[in-house]
């Protein structure tokens, strides 16, 4: 079994797994896992690296072709081949190098990836009732080798179980893109404030906001039993302007800039029962910026229905409010 790592936080505390650099688990008080656990040591928070359809799929072909069946996750992004680096009583810090090549152009790049997770502190004045734990993760990402113009992206990926709404708080009215099937009428509503994503693993839709349109926050709140609710609260930055490298199959096989910021995911059980709260950072790039650290805080707050609510709306600027 894989090292694993407890670390206290706040009302609660969070699992790090040295295997996959994931954050398996995270409490408030006495409740259960408030991400998703696959039972195998899969689900929580991790990262991987961007694009998708330059290191997921055989082709750009095959992708368009058939993303289910002809998906692969590399083996050196996940589980890789992390150690543990650093270790002190609030934190860890984990390393791996990996090799990519991109199946649209063939170029090479080789990276060292290095992720801190550490725990700090909770937000002041939450509403009485509310517990809260809250840590925070660096994504750092160095290119050390490979073919000019070769680009790579740290990607974080935090599963969440059903069912729950995903508020995505926004600059204006947008359109989210669509990355797989369409959304349909009850899976994305969209307002002058945010995007709001339904999580219930009954249909496969992927939504994406530009760096320009997403406040660099989401939350995902989720009924609980007892008139409680969980509310987890990401805090990532964007950098309009930068080059952001994920983008859906059906765009041009050249283009290496115009991607998402933010992204969410709802499976329809091909894969489990899950979404993903999802954002990705600018691009490394071989011949140009070689090294990027992304630091995301996440605040996970638990307690009485309309007091999480109320402390979500201080926390994403709009309000919380569920679908379905």
């Amino acid at each position: 079994m894989t090292e694993s790592i407890n670390i206290s936080s706040g009302d609660g505390g969070f699992q790090v797994a040295v295997e996959g650099a994931r954050i398996l688990s995270c409490t408030v008080a006495a409740s259960p896992n408030l991400f998703y656990d696959d039972g195998k040591g899969g689900g929580g928070d991790r990262v991987w690296i961007a694009p998708e359809v330059a290191y997921y799929w055989p082709s750009l072909d095959d992708a368009r072709r058939d993303p289910v069946g002809t998906a692969a996750v590399p083996a050196g992004v996940d589980p890789g081949t992390w150690t543990l680096e650093d270790r002190w009583a609030a934190g860890v810090t984990l390393r791996q190098d990996v090799a990519l090549t991109d199946s649209r152009d063939g170029k090479a790049i080789a990276l060292t990836m290095r992720r801190t997770v550490a725990a700090v502190g909770t937000p002041h004045g939450l509403p009485d009732g509310v517990l809260c734990t809250s840590f925070a993760v660096v994504n750092e990402l160095t290119a050390t080798g490979g073919d000019d113009g070769a680009v790579a992206a740290a990607w974080d990926v935090l599963q969440v179980p059903p069912t729950g709404t995903l508020v995505c708080p926004t600059t204006k009215r947008v359109n989210p893109r669509s990355y797989y099937d369409p959304f349909g009428g009850r899976h994305v509503v969209v307002d002058d404030r945010a995007v709001r994503f339904l999580i219930d693993a009954k249909r496969r839709v992927k939504m994406g906001l530009r760096p320009e349109h997403t406040t660099g926050r989401m939350g995902y709140y989720r009924p609980l039993t007892g008139g409680e609710s969980s509310l987890i609260v990401r805090v990532f930055p964007v950098l309009p302007g930068e080059p952001y490298v994920d983008i859906p199959r059906d765009h041009p096989a050249e283009q290496r800039s115009g991607g998402d910021a933010l992204q969410a995911y709802n499976d329809d059980l091909t894969y489990g029962a899950f979404g993903e709260m999802e954002f990705v950072a600018p691009a490394v790039v071989v011949g140009g910026c070689k090294s990027r650290h992304t630091a995301c805080v996440t605040h996970v707050l638990v307690g009485p229905d309309d007091a999480v609510r109320a402390a979500g709306a201080g926390l994403l600027g709009c309000a919380v409010e569920g679908l379905g």
